[in-house]
């Protein structure tokens, strides 16, 4: 016996087919599924009619193992044969029935078979094909065994295929190949070089340098697989150099082709599919009910064949389908899967996965898999596998505290998806805590989802069911997170000083343990220098409870979305409420890029409508309104319950401070739920909406607003989101109004409130510099600048820096000036909104702030132009020339123009010739009378109220006092017919200057 080699690739099948040639003998053909066999068959069949041989050929068929004479008697279908031959065999298959293939008379019928294809082979010899041929029934078996005996001695010969592995007790094979003279032969892989010739012949030379390793790779040189990738290749296309190599439908057809005609190794696919990562020769084994040996055999088959690799699947997309083919014994295999892992201990996610791949209401012991399982899915961000679990194990007949345990943890995980969807949950497990079954743990959750849906009764039922059957010391880390929700959702609850005691109590039980063994806790603020402090270490460990891996943690440089919700959480809120909001800043952007990128929905909603508010806070107006309006698309509406109140708040507020009101009050259309306004959000929201107002001249109505705001929320226990500093927009609204004492009244009020740098104190002393005297408005100016710069509060700063600013170049200091303006502009246009100092006059030869377009809003383009305040001046004058023709129509002279600007008489000059040019005046008392100004009386030195230029909303032309006078306290009447007033940011830089 010999073995050799089958070359696919070259001229079909090269050698083999020259050897099979000598027309005499037995071959014995053996190779995996999809190595060949069948076309090596096919080719000799085409050769053997070419050469005018007579070629009988029969395949085998499982189905007809049992029938006699079932392989045999396909020769009678051979077209072209010689009816002698027709009739022997219909002779043997019909005599031979009632008897057995060794009886007397099929002997005689073999004998008359066997002469009269001697007769014919003499006229040009006879090629016998037989594939499949181990389901060779019993009766064709021994009679081709009697042909293939004697076919040596004439021109006949026998070719029948066979795989590598077969069922156990089958060794028809070896029979064929023990006949003397009979040669085996193996059908091989290809090789990459043969894998590139078939690609060159449909894809050309280039795309098969390309793609041979990846095609060679995926296919594992089986070549029914590797000629479906070329397929798969030309009806994707192959036109880009960095192509992948495409699996589509042909590949998939092959695969599972491959594997029909072979239904141990079929089986043998389906469990590795099945099982997945945590297939082994054993798992398989116990999952088909066959020894470890058969198993390993198969394997060994799929891998030589090229179906396998020696990690597993060569491509992801092969055991989906696979399993496709299983239909209804899939639920079946994962049951027996499900079981198998649990009795050997595997993790609870392995175990898991089959149990909800089942379908079918699992084992009460099976339910605590099922809740581990999605302990782990829900801190890894897979929320939606964790839900699967859950809903699977709330199937199961448990017992009423499994139950509500089972309840809980489904409340939970469907709140991080879309908190509205856990509605029915939350009645079955209200009805479970009013029974008293429900743990700590499942009143927490309720207290908290009643409270973000305004809920108020239930929630302060459940909270006193919570204190009265909970222990302090039952509290897990949790604690802290759940106070400052309370005091974002419903402030209110805090007041009860059971609820107070009770948290207090938890808090402190728990406190030592909440920033990990590494980490430093914020120490109170007291001073400026706070921001500079040491940010607590994040700890990425989690208290799993898992019987598997129970200490597992995420990757370094992860976030475990679970810990920022219980523990970071409330330490950002904290710092929130102190007022450090640098710092808590600094910790929530910290903790925003290491959280996963599958983060459940509403809570990364959450998240990052807390970073708009803390970046709003910091005046990063376009990061906030970015960020914002993502978290808004990430939830529903109706799913944020009174917490919609803080993304629509940073909304509205920054459009409006980056000049676009329009779709600030688009946001003001979206409904709001009547219960925001007893939340920590509705005072946001308030001073968002007054902002708005003030802003769009209605400061009447913006003071309203500010003045609705709860004295209570400027309680340090009440206010969880951080100062409001509601005196100091109020403030800024009476100024606007034209009512400086009230102003200043509003303004002392929001600084006796702590000495802390907050954003509020310090617009409260750019108030102050509004309506002091000019003797302390620059100690005001400064310590606002002082103030802010501590806070981090850039947008204020930039504008306390601007009024700074103008009073050094009043005072003459021009390089400080400059230096301040710079850094004012600097700051304004990180923020967003450069516009906002427009209305200020620069430094000499400092460029004014350039007109920006408005920022775009959900993916649509800006809209092209400036924001709504213009910089156009009256009559077409420049920014030097309006500077040069207030200050002359106010009656200074032109040195003194030039000293107060900082430039030459011959520039005054100039610039006053431009100016009656324009205007179309020839003296200095006609711009007096065109531009409405009157010298104040009494102060030949200071000028009265100069046209400005158009500010938000107004028409040009309207009056407006520059830099250099002292502010009117009487209103402005602005354009188009309404009663307008400068806004507080107006009046606050004329003050300044």
């Amino acid at each position: 016996m010999r073995r050799e080699n089958c070359d696919l690739c070259s001229t079909p099948f090269g050698d083999l087919l020259r050897e099979a040639g000598l027309r005499s003998g037995v071959l014995v053909l053996q190779g995996g599924p999809g190595t060949g066999k069948t076309f090596f068959l096919e080719e000799m069949k085409r050769r053997a009619r070419a050469s005018g041989s007579l070629c009988l050929y029969a395949t085998g068929f499982r189905e007809e193992r049992d029938v006699p004479f079932s392989v045999v008697e396909q020769f009678l279908h051979v077209p072209g044969i010689p009816e002698s031959i027709r009739s022997a065999v219909r002779q043997l298959v019909k005599g031979a029935a009632p008897a057995t293939p060794s009886g007397s008379a099929t002997a005689h019928l073999l004998r008359d078979l066997v002469s009269t294809l001697v007769a014919a082979a003499r006229n040009g010899g006879i090629l016998v094909l037989v594939d499949d041929a181990q389901y060779t029934d019993p009766a064709s078996q021994a009679c081709l065994l009697y042909l293939a005996r004697r076919a040596q001695s004439h021109d006949i010969t026998f070719v029948v295929a066979y795989p590598h592995v077969l069922r156990e007790g089958v060794r028809a094979h070896l029979e064929f190949v023990g006949i003397p003279g009979a040669r085996l032969i193996e059908a091989a892989g290809l090789r990459e070089q043969e894998v590139r010739e078939l690609l060159e012949n449909g894809l050309g030379a280039e795309a098969a340098a390309r793609l041979a390793a990846p095609v060679h790779r995926i296919s594992g040189g089986n070549p029914a697989l590797a000629t479906a990738l070329v397929r798969d290749l030309l009806l994707a296309g192959t036109a880009a150099p960095e192509a992948s190599v495409p699996v589509g439908d042909a590949f998939r057809t092959a695969y599972l082709a491959c594997l029909v005609r072979h239904p141990n190794l079929a089986q043998t696919v389906q469990a590795l599919a099945v099982l997945g990562d945590a297939a082994t020769p054993a798992r398989v084994a116990h999952l088909l009910e066959c020894t470890i040996k058969e198993a390993g055999q198969h394997i060994a088959e799929l891998e030589r064949a090229g179906l396998l690799g020696d990690d597993g699947f060569r491509h992801p997309a092969v055991p989906g389908a696979v399993l496709g083919m299983l239909d209804a014994e899939l639920p079946a295999l994962h049951r027996r899967a499900a079981e198998l892992l649990f009795t050997e201990g595997a993790p609870a996610l392995a175990v898991a996965r089959h149990l909800v791949a089942a379908d079918e209401p699992p084992a009460p012991s099976r339910v605590r898999v099922l809740r581990h399982a999605s302990q782990q899915l829900v801190r890894a961000g897979r929320a939606d596998e964790a839900l699967a679990c859950l809903r699977l194990a709330d199937r199961a007949d448990l017992d009423e505290g499994e139950r509500g345990k089972v309840t809980s943890a489904l409340v939970d995980a469907v709140c991080r998806v879309n908190p509205l969807a856990a509605e029915p949950e939350v009645r079955r497990l209200l009805a479970a805590a009013r029974a008293g079954r429900a743990d700590c743990r499942a009143l927490r959750l309720l207290v908290i989802w009643f409270l973000w849906f305004g809920c108020h009764d239930q929630a302060r039922e459940v909270m006193a069911l919570l204190v009265a059957t909970c222990e302090p010391s039952h509290a897990h880390d949790g604690a802290q997170g759940f106070r400052a929700l309370i005091g974002c959702l419903w402030p209110e609850l805090l007041d009860d000083t059971a609820v107070r005691l009770y948290l207090c109590t938890a808090r402190d039980v728990t406190a030592p343990a909440r920033y990990g063994a590494t980490a430093t806790p914020p120490l109170p603020a007291a001073s400026a220098g706070s921001a500079r402090r040491r940010l607590p270490t994040p700890v990425t460990s989690v208290d799993g409870a898992d019987n598997d891996a129970a200490g597992r943690r995420p990757p370094p440089g992860v976030m475990d979305s679970q810990r920022f919700w219980e523990l970071d959480l409330a330490t950002v809120l904290e710092l929130m409420q102190k007022g450090e909001t640098a710092l808590a800043g600094r910790l929530c952007e910290e903790q925003w890029q290491r959280l996963s990128g599958q983060e459940p929905p509403a809570r990364r909603a959450f998240q990052a409508g807390l970073r708009a508010h803390i970046r709003w806070n910091l005046g990063d107006l376009r990061t906030a309104a970015a960020c914002a309006a993502s978290a808004l698309d990430q939830l529903p509406d109706h799913s944020w319950g009174v917490a919609v109140g803080m993304p629509l708040s940073v909304l509205i507020a920054a459009h409006t401070l980056m000049g676009d009101p329009g779709q600030a009050a688009r946001y003001l259309e979206r409904p709001v739920p009547d219960e925001m306004w007893d939340s920590s959000f509705g005072p946001l929201y308030r001073i968002a909406r007054g902002c708005y107002l003030l802003e769009t001249g209605r400061p009447r109505a913006a003071l309203n607003e500010f003045l609705a705001c709860p004295a209570s929320g400027e309680a340090l226990q009440a206010n969880a989101l951080g100062p409001l500093g509601r005196r100091a927009y109020a403030a800024e609204a009476y100024l606007a109004l034209g009512e400086p004492e009230r102003a200043r009244r509003m303004a002392i009020a929001e600084l006796m409130q702590d000495h802390r740098p907050v954003d509020a104190r310090g617009r409260a002393l750019l108030v102050l510099a509004a309506v002091d005297g000019p003797e302390r408005r620059r100690h005001h100016l400064e310590e606002a600048e002082r103030v802010l710069r501590a806070a981090g509060s850039r947008l204020s700063l930039a504008r306390a820096l601007a009024h700074l600013s103008q009073a050094d170049l009043a005072d003459g200091h021009t390089r400080t000036a400059r230096a301040r303006w710079r850094e004012a502009l600097s700051l304004a246009t990180e923020c967003g909104a450069p516009h906002l100092l427009r209305h200020l006059a620069t430094p000499h030869d400092e460029p004014s702030p350039a007109a920006e377009p408005f920022p775009a809003e959900h993916g649509r383009p800006a809209r092209a132009g400036v924001p709504p305040t213009v910089t156009v001046a009256v009559g077409g004058l420049t920014e030097a020339e309006w500077r040069v023709a207030s200050l002359a129509a106010s009656g200074r002279s032109n040195r003194q123009i030039a000293t107060q600007l900082y430039i030459t008489v011959s520039t005054v000059e100039q610039h006053l010739t431009r100016v009656y040019r324009k205007l179309s005046v020839r003296r200095r008392s006609d711009l007096a009378d065109l531009l409405g100004l009157q010298p104040q009386a009494g102060e030949p030195g200071r000028s009265a109220p100069h046209p400005a230029r158009p500010e938000h909303g107004s028409a040009p032309g309207v009056p407006a006092p520059p830099t250099g006078t002292q502010p009117s306290r009487e209103d402005d009447r602005r354009a188009r017919g309404t009663r307008r007033t400068r806004t507080a940011h107006t009046t606050a830089s004329r003050a300044g200057t």
